[in-house]
Formats: structure tokens, C-alpha cells, sequence
């Protein structure tokens, strides 16, 4: 038979006293201040005037219903600002938070219309974009329902088929149905996508495909226009898968895989439109696959397909600008936004103050593995000659390059009045460049080689354009043919001298 072991007095005098020494020392700070200070409240006193232990624990730090999200108050004092992080929602318009957080409860996902199945309506259209309210998708089907079809434009008009974008969709991809085919087909009840999304149907991304989107979503945001406004909530890629490749065997080992590319840099849309969801290719099959109808209540499209059928000697994405009407600021509060992020001015700037300087960035190429550059010899003499107008007291310059960090390279852009380099994907960006009097793009072509893609998207918003072959100069009403290259690898050679000189004829002609 086992005995039990009983500790004696001194034993357990040595044990409690080690425990008591352990507290002490392990809350030594909370020790030393009631030691020193016998009048600090205990734990079940009331609090002090002054916070007392409350404040010692929980700080000044605050939540209530008049903010965001708990802030401290040296946060309200240090960011108080225009364009914070750290908001108080009694400094929020009422329209404005009905925006930002909606009325949508947990239970709003859901509808049953029995026989009154929601009839699709045009709201905004021109080829290859439209706004239409009540669309609804059914195992991977984008249905129109309407009695009154002639009321809508062609399918071909909103949309191209994924596989092949010359060519209309297909009855699977995207169907028109009369009121009683819906029913029958759809039945009655599904689910319910809330507020604004965004379709980019597209297999091919583009760089203006957020650009184009946002222009045609903002033509709602007009003096003359009757819908309401709301911001998008979600982008939908049906097309683009979210990685590139093959899925991998599940059971196999373990890789890195690539996200695909959608045309933007996967920071740029969590920067400029920070509420905007995005989903990809698997997003679309999951919706597909729970084969139960689900309600846009209101869908903005983009098909460049579509688009470029009858864009005629338009760039694809620019229709919005040509066929819809929207504000004269329209862009601003997506420039603002992405400023705003990278803690950049995002004011217009302001020439009569004599107190800032013309801000020139060039974006360098000769960091890629492919495409067009600069033949080295001139962007050695572009850099240096750069450098010298750096030098004056009127300018400043960055020189990027288009493979370098994103937030180091847009920084650049948003703080810059002319933005220059060779031709190609990186100049998109050039949208984001601040607005001035002189705000100029300048892009490098080979000789005998143009496309409107650039000189579209920032002459829409009211900045300069120039064009280069060599030491030749083009601008709005002098330029080329639109005309494509047969090696766009090649070295792209300029001037560096002429490119200076415009520079500064730019700014002093303003």
C-alpha cells in the first residue's frame, strides 16, 4: 500500500513563501507603484477622476458608436486631416455612410419572387459596355430577362465569346429570355448580389481595364442622370483564372504558383478602389456550380471583344469616352485615393504659388528581359541629360524603373507633372500623374511605329501628349497613323537633347 507524503510546517512556510516572492517579482512594476503610491485605487475601487487602473489597463484608447474603429486619441490629434485612415463617423455626411457601410443585413442574400421574376433593364450602354440592372447568372449562364428585347442592344454588342473574342457568345455564355422562359428556366428563387459589380468578361486582360470600367460606371455620376450612384462592390474575372497553369495535383509536392495576369498590378485596385472585392475564374465556377440563380441587382460589363468590333480607329477601351457623358472630374477621386495611399500631394498643382517644382519622372525599360528599350547609348545620354536639368532649380527628376518596386514607381507617377518612356504596358500608369497646367505623357515609338492606346486614356483627361521617332516630334494634331511594329524587341533610338528641350518649352509655354 502506497503512503501519501505529508509536508511539514516548515515546508510549507518555504512553499507559500516562494509563491508570495514569484507574485511579487512577476508583477514588479504593478508592486513598485501601489508600494510608492498607497492612494492607487485597488481592484474593486471605483475609477478615478483621472481613469485610475482603468487607465493603467485599457489606456485612453475609445469605442463608441461615433467611430470607425477604436482610435486613440492621439490619433485624432495627429490625424486629423483631410484623407485619414482614422475616421470619426460624425465627420461622415449621412449619404456617405450609407456607402461605406450599407444596409445589407445577414439575411439580404437571398430572394423569392415566385411568379414576378426580376425583368433585366439598360441603364448605360455603348459596344462592348453596358449597365443593366436585374442580370441574372445560372450555372455559368449570364441571362437577360425582357419582354421587350428590341429595347436592348445585340448580344454581340455587351459581349464576346470567352474562346474566341471576334465572335459573338454563345447561347451558354450569354442568353436573352422572355419573361415565361425565365420562369420556366430559372424558377423562383435565388440568390441576391448586392449594390454595384463589375464584369470584366475578357480572357485577355488589358491595362485599362479599371480605367474603362470606372469611366463607364461613373457616367451614372452626371447632373442629367437619374440612377443612383454607388460605388462597386466587387469585380468578377468569369475568364481569368486566379493563378497561371495547370492546377496542381493536390497530393503531389508543394510549388510556388504565379497569380495570372489581369492587367493591373495586384496592389493598385487595394490602393485606388480600397471597397472593390475581386474574384476570379474559381469564384465564378463555385457560383456556377451551386446551379441556383443569382441576381446582379446592378452589373457593369466591360468586352473589349465587344468593343473592338466596332471601335473603328478608337482604342477598344476608350468607347466609354467617346459614348458616354460623365463629369469633368470623373478620375480625380481614384487619383486622390491612390495619392492619398501612397502619402503622396494629391492636390492639382497650383503654378501660380511659384513655390513647386515641374516634376519629371522617365520610366526605364532597360531593366526587362523583353520588349522595346532605349538603345543604350541614348538612354545613358536621356539619364545624364536629365540629370543636368535636375540641376536648375525648377525641376525635379526621378528616373524608375518599369521592373522596380510598385510603391517606389507609382510615387513617382503621383507626384509627377510629365512622365516619358518607351512605349508599352508601362506607361498605363501615366493616368495617375498629378494634375497641372502642364501635365505632359511623352512615349518613345521605332520609327514608322504608333498606337493610340497612351495618347487615348490621358488626353481624356486633359493631359498633353508627344509622340517620338527619333528626333521627330507628333503631338494631337499632327499624329501618325496608328501602324504596328515588326519587332517589338527592337532598340528604340531618340534625341535626348530634343526630348530636354521640350520638356522645358512645356513648362515655360504654360
Amino acid at each position: 500500500m502506497t503512503r501519501l507524503y505529508s509536508l511539514n510546517r516548515r515546508e510549507i512556510t518555504l512553499v507559500l513563501f516562494s509563491v508570495m516572492i514569484f507574485l511579487v517579482f512577476y508583477n514588479f512594476d504593478a508592486t513598485f507603484d501601489f508600494l510608492v503610491n498607497p492612494n492607487l485605487p485597488g481592484m474593486s475601487s471605483s475609477p478615478t477622476a483621472d481613469g485610475g487602473l482603468d487607465m493603467d489597463i485599457y489606456g485612453d484608447w475609445v469605442s463608441d458608436e461615433k467611430h470607425i474603429s477604436s482610435v486613440h486619441e492621439q490619433q485624432e490629434k495627429e490625424y486629423a486631416s483631410e484623407g485619414d485612415i482614422w475616421l470619426k463617423t460624425d465627420r461622415i455626411p449621412e449619404a456617405q455612410k450609407q456607402v461605406i457601410f450599407g444596409n445589407i443585413g445577414v439575411n439580404d442574400g437571398f430572394m423569392h419572387w415566385g411568379e414576378d421574376i426580376p425583368e433585366t433593364r439598360i441603364v448605360k450602354h455603348v459596344a462592348g459596355f453596358s449597365i443593366m440592372d436585374n442580370v441574372i447568372m445560372c450555372n455559368g449562364t449570364i441571362f437577360i430577362v425582357t419582354d421587350s428585347p428590341s429595347s436592348f442592344p445585340p448580344l454581340d454588342s455587351i459581349a464576346s465569346s470567352a474562346d474566341h473574342s471576334r465572335e459573338a457568345p454563345l447561347p451558354r455564355e450569354w442568353d436573352m429570355l422572355s419573361i415565361e422562359q425565365a420562369r420556366n428556366t430559372l424558377g423562383s428563387y435565388g440568390g441576391l448580389i448586392q449594390g454595384a459589380s463589375w464584369l470584366s468578361y475578357d480572357a485577355i486582360p488589358s491595362n485599362y481595364t479599371l480605367f474603362s470600367l470606372w469611366r463607364t460606371h461613373s457616367s451614372l455620376n452626371t447632373s442629367t442622370s437619374s440612377d443612383p450612384f454607388r460605388t462597386p462592390r466587387r469585380l468578377f474575372f468569369p475568364n481569368i483564372p486566379t493563378y497561371k497553369g495547370i492546377r496542381p495535383d493536390l497530393n503531389g509536392p508543394i510549388f510556388r504558383r504565379h497569380r495570372s495576369d489581369s492587367g493591373f498590378h495586384p496592389y493598385l485596385p487595394k490602393a485606388a478602389f480600397p471597397m472593390l472585392g475581386l474574384m476570379y475564374k474559381e469564384d465564378w465556377e463555385d457560383y456556377a456550380l451551386m446551379e441556383v440563380p443569382f441576381v446582379f441587382e446592378r452589373l457593369v460589363v466591360a468586352d473589349f471583344g465587344a468593343a473592338a468590333r466596332l471601335a473603328n480607329d478608337v482604342p477598344p477601351f476608350a468607347l466609354p469616352f467617346v459614348g458616354l457623358d460623365a463629369s469633368k472630374e470623373w478620375w480625380e477621386p481614384i487619383r486622390q485615393n491612390l495619392a492619398k495611399f501612397l502619402h503622396v500631394n494629391h492636390r492639382a498643382q497650383n503654378l501660380d504659388s511659384g513655390r513647386e517644382k515641374t516634376v519629371v519622372t522617365y520610366i526605364s525599360r532597360q531593366d526587362t528581359t523583353s520588349g522595346p528599350r532605349l538603345r543604350k547609348a541614348d538612354h545613358d545620354a536621356l539619364v545624364d541629360a536629365l540629370e543636368t536639368l535636375h540641376e536648375s532649380n525648377d525641376f525635379e527628376v526621378n528616373i524608375v524603373s518599369s521592373e522596380g518596386p510598385w510603391a517606389e514607381r507609382l510615387s513617382a507617377i503621383a507626384q509627377s507633372n510629365v512622365v516619358m518612356g518607351v512605349y508599352g504596358d508601362s506607361l498605363a500608369d501615366s493616368v495617375f500623374m498629378r494634375p497641372s497646367g502642364h501635365s505632359t505623357l511623352m512615349e518613345f515609338f521605332p520609327s514608322g511605329f504608333f498606337t493610340r492606346d497612351a495618347e487615348t486614356a490621358v488626353r481624356s483627361l486633359g493631359i498633353r501628349y508627344i509622340a517620338w521617332w527619333n528626333d521627330q516630334r507628333f503631338e494631337t494634331d499632327s499624329l501618325p497613323p496608328v501602324t504596328l511594329g515588326s519587332d517589338l524587341a527592337e532598340e528604340v533610338q531618340i534625341d535626348p537633347a530634343s526630348v530636354v528641350h521640350a520638356i522645358v518649352e512645356v513648362v515655360a509655354h504654360t
